[in-house]
């Protein structure tokens, strides 16, 4: 079987009056105050009356939406939330998608309709809207001994009719009217579609309906005994067992997924600490990578200044005859076409004769042998000696590097290395950072994921 959202508010809306009109009759002007963790709704009359709050859900003129309270379970205690579950069941139970949606567009008079069709699935028929604050309110239904009605009697339901027809909530008055006469334990009889008669302790009504409304109402015999009075009572009370029944059903609900979504949360933080664990071992697996000092076999040399090709001046203590260079500014540098030369000239074949090496800045001179003294031969032959020394110590250092580098400049090999090591380090560190910034943002998740919740639930 399947309802409508009005056809749950046809029937509840005469019961709902006369259960608000008892709340008003008890409460008057006082004060309230509601305490979700105890739970409790006291009205601060004299004496103070408190009652047990079922927080359905709140609408918010800010976000323009209604959110109900069962959306996310845990952020209240589970028996506060029972009606909303209640509600959810039903409706997912009759096909009403109003009652099984978590967030609906607000329109005009939307969470009084939501809360009349909670009332006729949950069996709580008294509701007190609490302003929150920022244009947002939350929808209670509210139960306890001290709203318990009276016998009825027709006089007193005839009223109560009346009273609630006047705000045009109803639709359908025949479902109305049957629903009332059965949920208040009064007998209600139907001749046709268009006449009941409703009968109570105090005597009898006649009511009259055209195209589904009242159209007459007027003071008729009763037509049923006691007997059938008393046996109508009892229907009404199994009624309202069975209602408590499907709350105690959806209290279990709610403990039940309050349950999971905490496991669920607590799966997800330890997800999370072994993510930030791995991320951890992995930086330290980078920082303890071999360094480039630790490379046997690999000069480590500074980069040059960036576009020269080398930036160094020639040493003052460098030995006469040999080659020495200069810095070349960037439009200094000879083109390709001319470099090539160039680069051709200064590797021959065989390596020069000390005696054939010249300077920059001022080349050697040979003088006659016969002009040559004994101590110039000497200086000679020191300046033959070094050099023979440097270029054996240069070919050593030649064969080393192409026998343990890998294939490429060996001019380049250390700088490229290096730039590598330089960029393990420019990378590790935003990873560290990264790494912080995750594990800050995971220990905030479930603060943030509850805090995000009452946001929008509160129209924060």
């Amino acid at each position: 079987m399947t309802k409508t959202l009005q056809d749950l508010i046809d029937e509840s809306i005469f019961i709902s009056t006369e259960y608000q009109a008892r709340l008003a009759e008890i409460s008057g002007d006082s004060e309230w105050t509601v305490d979700f963790s105890a739970p409790s709704f006291t009205l601060d009359s004299d004496p103070s009356v408190s009652l047990d709050p079922y927080l359905l859900g709140t609408e918010s003129d800010q976000r323009g939406s209604w959110i109900w309270s069962w959306q996310e379970l845990g952020h209240f205690p589970d028996v506060v939330v029972t009606a909303a579950v209640q509600a959810r069941e039903a409706g997912e139970h009759l096909g009403v998608q109003e009652l099984t949606t978590d967030e609906l567009v607000l329109s005009e008079g939307l969470a009084r309709r939501l809360t009349l069709a909670s009332k006729a699935v949950t069996g709580v028929f008294a509701h007190y809207p609490a302003a929150a604050g920022g244009g947002v309110r939350a929808w209670l239904l509210v139960d306890g001994p001290q709203l318990e009605l009276p016998e009825p009697t027709v006089n007193r339901m005839g009223r109560i009719m009346a009273q609630a027809l006047q705000t045009n909530t109803a639709v359908h008055h025949q479902r109305a009217v049957d629903s009332y006469a059965r949920l208040r334990g009064a007998h209600i009889s139907w001749d046709t579609e268009a006449c009941a008669v409703i009968t109570a302790a105090d005597g009898a009504l006649r009511l009259w309906f055209d195209d589904h409304s009242i159209s007459g109402i007027e003071q008729a015999e009763p037509v049923v005994s006691k007997r059938e009075l008393a046996q109508a009572a009892k229907d009404a009370d199994k009624h309202r067992q069975a209602l408590r029944e499907e709350a105690r059903r959806s209290l279990a609900i709610a403990q039940r997924e309050s349950e999971q979504q905490r496991l669920s949360r607590e799966e997800a933080e330890a997800q999370r600490v072994a993510a930030t664990e791995a991320a951890l071992a992995s930086e330290d697996e980078q920082q303890v990578a071999p360094s480039l000092e630790d490379t046997e076999g690999v000069e480590r040399t500074q980069p040059t200044a960036e576009g020269q090709p080398f930036n160094q001046e020639p040493s003052q203590d460098a030995e006469p005859g040999l080659v020495s260079t200069q810095v070349v500014e960037e439009d200094e540098a000879p083109a390709p076409e001319q470099a090539a030369p160039a680069a051709a000239s200064t590797a021959p074949a065989s390596p020069p004769a000390s005696d054939d090496a010249v300077t920059d800045a001022q080349p050697v001179v040979e003088e006659p042998d016969s002009a040559r003294t004994r101590e110039q031969e000497a200086k000679d032959e020191d300046r033959r000696s070094a050099l023979e020394r440097l270029r054996a110590e240069q070919a050593e250092n030649d064969a080393a590097r192409a026998g343990e580098s890998a294939p490429a400049s060996a001019a380049s090999g250390s700088t490229a290395y290096t730039d590598q090591s330089d960029e393990r380090t420019d990378q590790a560190e935003p990873a560290r950072t990264e790494a912080s910034e995750r594990e800050a943002e995971a220990q905030k998740g479930e603060e943030s994921k509850k805090k995000g919740f009452f946001s929008r639930f509160f129209g924060l």
